[in-house]
C-alpha cells in the first residue's frame, strides 16, 4: 500500500484483490490508478499498476480474438458498439443519428435482418456502431455481442431490460441501458421514469432518436466509456494541432512523446502544459506528469 493512500484508492485495492473475473480486475485496476498518490514516491507504484493493466487488457484483448464473431462481413475496426435489443426499440433510428449510417426504418417487427454499421465521431475520435438484429430474430449471431467493446441496450420500457440483459451473459464488454423514445413520454412519466434508473441504480440514460434528446450526450457516454484522451500537440508560439493524440487515460507526458515517434522523449528538454491536468495555463511538468483529455502539450526539444 502506498504512503498517504487515500480511502478510495484503498477500498479499490479491497476490491481488486477480491475480483474473480478478469473484467473486475481490470475495472479495480482502472480505479486503483485513478485514485493512486500522484508524487514522486509512487511513480514505481503507478508504473506497476498500469503495466499489471496493460497484461490484463492484452489477455481481455486474446479471449475477444479466440471468441471472434461469426457474423460475416463484420471487421471489428477500433473501438466497437453494438445496439441490442427486443423488436422496435428504435435501433435503426438511434443509427442513423449516431453514426453516417442509413439503415431501412419502419414500425414493422424484424426490419433489421442482418446487421448495419456506421461510424460514429466524436470531436475527433471514431467507434464502430453495430445495430444487430431484434432479440427473438433467429438470425441474431451472440458472437459479436461477446466481443464487444460496448453494448447499448436500447429498450422502449425498462421492464425489458431483464429479458435483454440474458443475451449479454458472456460479455467482456461494458453496458449502457438507452432507454429510447422519450418522445413518446409526458413530462410526469419521465420524471418518473428518472426517479426509477435512480433508486435501482441503473447505469442508464434517456434518449429520443427521434427528436435528438439526448443523443449529444449519449456520444459523450460512448467516449467517455474507451478509457482514452485526447491531447493536442503544440508546437512554441503556434497554434495547436487540430488533430489529436489519442492515449490511454492516465498516460504520462512520457508517453505521449512516445507515441510521436519511438525514442522521442529522450529528445525532449521540458515540456509545458496547458489544459485540465495543468494548475495554470502553460505550466512547466516533468516526464512523469498523467495527463488529462484535451490537455494542449508543447514540447521544447534539447
Amino acid at each position: 500500500m502506498p504512503i498517504n493512500a487515500s480511502y478510495e484508492y484503498i477500498n479499490a485495492e479491497k476490491v481488486y484483490l477480491n475480483s474473480k473475473t478478469l473484467a473486475e480486475k481490470i475495472n479495480a485496476l482502472r480505479e486503483m490508478i485513478k485514485t493512486a498518490p500522484k508524487h514522486k514516491s509512487s511513480e514505481n507504484l503507478l508504473a506497476e499498476l498500469k503495466t499489471r493493466l496493460k497484461k490484463y487488457l492484452e489477455k481481455q484483448e486474446k479471449s475477444k480474438k479466440v471468441g471472434k464473431s461469426s457474423v460475416k462481413g463484420i471487421r471489428k475496426e477500433g473501438f466497437q458498439v453494438i445496439l441490442l435489443g427486443p423488436t422496435n426499440s428504435g435501433k435503426s433510428s438511434l443509427l442513423s443519428r449516431l453514426t453516417n449510417a442509413h439503415p431501412i426504418v419502419s414500425q414493422y417487427p424484424f426490419t433489421t435482418k442482418i446487421p448495419d454499421i456506421g461510424i460514429m465521431d466524436y470531436q475527433g475520435v471514431k467507434a464502430q456502431i453495430v445495430d444487430l438484429p431484434s432479440i427473438g430474430n433467429e438470425l441474431l449471431d451472440l458472437g459479436i455481442v461477446n466481443t464487444a467493446d460496448l453494448i447499448l441496450i436500447v429498450l422502449e420500457k425498462i421492464d425489458d431490460y431483464e429479458r435483454v440483459n440474458q443475451y449479454t451473459s458472456k460479455s467482456y464488454g461494458k453496458k449502457i441501458i438507452v432507454i429510447n423514445k422519450a418522445d413518446k413520454l409526458s413530462e410526469q412519466e419521465l420524471r418518473r421514469l428518472e426517479e426509477k434508473i435512480k433508486s435501482k441504480r441503473l447505469n442508464a440514460l434517456i434518449i429520443s432518436s427521434i427528436t435528438d434528446y439526448n443523443t449529444n450526450k449519449l456520444k459523450e457516454v460512448i467516449f467517455q466509456s474507451m478509457n482514452i484522451i485526447r491531447v493536442y500537440t503544440k508546437e512554441p508560439h503556434k497554434s495547436p494541432s487540430n488533430i489529436p493524440v489519442i492515449l490511454s487515460q492516465y498516460s504520462t507526458v512520457k508517453e505521449a512523446a512516445e507515441s510521436i515517434r519511438k525514442g522521442f522523449s529522450l529528445q525532449v528538454k521540458e515540456t509545458h502544459i496547458t489544459g485540465p491536468s495543468s494548475k495554470f495555463p502553460n505550466q512547466k511538468v516533468g516526464l512523469s506528469h498523467i495527463l488529462k483529455d484535451k490537455d494542449i502539450i508543447e514540447f521544447h526539444m534539447k
